[in-house]
């Protein structure tokens, strides 16, 4: 019964450390250290990777947004990195070639870090800024990232991601992760280093990129990479690149499903490269925001499993048994309610949290037994 108990108390202390006190740890950090960075508008050439797969419904939109940004054209290299899509995604791409746009197909269907891999050996600017084909970049966007590459300590430029957000119950419970997800990654900028970017909008100097396993997503490992060679990934929240957000639940359990299988193998290659390179602070922001986020199944599951075998060792097992059965009838009810496309304040957030949890760690086991996931389809 002891290993029970001690399981379980370490099982919670990580979930409570995850959800709760490394949040707080992070804001109390910035607070204290309020590391700036030396910003400053100036004009290094630029190239605009785009990466897509099958996007002929939106990507003469992005193509038409990305020529109208706000920074100069002489400046600005645009490529599409073309997945081996099968739609007319390439044919609208060449007519864009009189405007200086150049497609790269890949063939073979390797998925999206195999096509940017290969698509920056085309990339001849200073700063590579990455793209999806459905986010809508604000007018200055350019500008406002590449402006932080003034201070050369910094390497990598993570943009901030909006959503349009619908009336449903899964807009709403990503509107209120997303709040607590934006003030983690401002706080990091201040006081250590982005633990991952997004695909949708980051930049990074051409000279730092290295190549990731086709496997394993370029967002977290940009981010890892920039460190290891002694960069700062810093975060910029006047670039912004709005998408819509997800309104089916289903989408939304595929993605997570996605994350878990792409996730698990991360950590080692992660872990194996911080402390190989000695950087001990990034390691202990990776396994507090990113590790123990993608193994929080694994804590909910013993915390419960444990609980429940000491429910009879008195009050206070009792006691949070009981709590987490709560908790648990709770997010579905919530779920249940989503199914129909209705929304309650509130149950929304909780029954997101639990779907997407257990999706990544059905996505954790795909990985065990395994499954790899470098293709992608638009999730649209």
């Amino acid at each position: 019964m002891m290993i029970i108990e001690s399981l379980f108390w370490i099982c919670l202390s990580f979930i409570l450390y995850a959800l709760i006190a490394y949040p707080i740890l992070s804001l109390v950090l910035a607070a204290v250290i309020k590391r700036g960075v030396d910003k400053k508008a100036f004009y290094p050439t630029v190239s605009f990777i785009i990466a897509a797969y099958n996007e002929e419904k939106d990507i003469a939109g992005k193509l038409n947004q990305t020529l109208e940004l706000n920074y100069p054209r002489d400046k600005l290299q645009v490529i599409v990195s073309s997945d081996g899509s099968t739609d007319r995604t390439d044919e609208i791409v060449h007519s864009y070639a009189d405007k200086g746009v150049i497609l790269n197909r890949i063939e073979g269907r390797r998925g999206k870090t195999h096509a940017l891999n290969e698509t920056v050996k085309k990339a001849t600017g200073d700063i590579l800024i990455f793209s999806d084909a459905t986010g809508i970049y604000n007018k200055d966007s350019i500008k406002e990232l590449v402006a932080n590459f003034n201070d050369p300590a910094v390497g990598c430029v993570a943009g901030r991601v909006t959503y349009s957000y619908g009336s449903d119950a899964t807009s709403s419970g990503f509107k209120g992760y997303q709040k607590i997800a934006v003030a983690i990654r401002q706080a990091e900028s201040f006081f250590g280093s982005q633990t991952s970017v997004s695909g949708s909008i980051h930049a990074l100097r051409r000279k730092l990129f290295m190549p990731s396993p086709i496997h394993l997503s370029p967002d977290v490992l940009d981010a890892v990479h920039t460190v290891i060679q002694g960069y700062r990934v810093v975060y910029e929240n006047n670039a912004t690149s709005l998408e819509e957000s997800r309104t089916h639940l289903k989408d939304e359990f595929r993605a997570r499903i996605r994350m878990g299988v792409r996730g698990l193998p991360v950590i080692p290659h992660i872990l194996k490269l911080v402390i190989k390179h000695r950087k001990f602070v990034y390691a202990f922001q990776l396994i507090s925001h990113k590790i123990l986020r993608w193994t929080l199944w694994l804590w909910l599951l013993i915390t419960l499993v444990t609980n429940l075998l000491m429910m009879n060792q008195g009050h206070l097992y009792l006691g949070l048994a009981m709590l987490q059965a709560l908790f648990y009838c709770l997010a579905l009810l919530g779920i249940g309610i989503g199914l129909t496309g209705k929304k309650v304040p509130g149950l929304s957030t909780l029954a997101l949290f639990l779907l997407g949890t257990t999706a990544v760690g059905i996505g954790a086991f795909k990985a065990m037994v395994g499954k790899k996931m470098g293709a992608w389809e638009p999730g649209r």
